[in-house]
């Protein structure tokens, strides 16, 4: 709704964005969110380009909606219920959270809500500013840096595996 068309056209001249909806897989969130993955190991990502993780993809999911939709809750027990809404209502505390019945719920509480509020919906961290190109490299933002070594010889590879398996402090 923000990106403007070779023409000057924006998508907000025609429609209205009126809620953001997502759903959350309560049997499998706390698995995502803990996870190391990849997009592009799960074969979701982008493209090549893209770097993001199944849990940088949940993030921004959850901090840029309205309602949440909390599916297959009744799998996970009441202890795994209350750390998947207190992790929630962390990451959003705005939002409202539903509760569906096998992927069912009342259309009053996702459709014609009026919630959708750009000005405070672009007060979540990280999402517009990855819509308009101006995301700071985790290189930069972090300090993580690279190196190459080269030389005519290659390392011993006894000496080498002994300094990968040692304990490093600090790192």
């Amino acid at each position: 709704f923000t990106f403007e068309d070779e023409d000057g056209n924006s998508l907000n001249e025609f429609a209205r964005l009126d809620t953001m909806v997502t759903v959350v897989d309560a049997f499998n969130f706390l698995k995502d969110y803990s996870s190391v993955d990849s997009l592009q190991q799960r074969g979701e990502s982008l493209g090549e380009q893209d770097e993001r993780t199944v849990v940088d993809l949940l993030i921004d999911q959850i901090e840029f909606c309205d309602v949440i939709v909390l599916n297959k809750i009744d799998l996970i027990d009441r202890a795994q219920q209350d750390q998947l809404i207190a992790i929630l209502r962390t990451l959003n505390p705005r939002a409202r959270i539903e509760i569906a019945q096998f992927g069912k719920i009342a259309l009053d509480k996702i459709l014609n809500t009026q919630l959708f509020d750009f000005d405070e919906a672009a007060q979540a961290p990280g999402w517009l500013k990855e819509l308009r190109g101006e995301h700071t490299p985790e290189t930069e933002e972090y300090g993580i840096s690279s190196f190459v070594y080269r030389a005519r010889r290659p390392f011993h590879p006894e000496r080498f595996y002994d300094l990968v398996q040692a304990e490093w402090p600090g790192v």
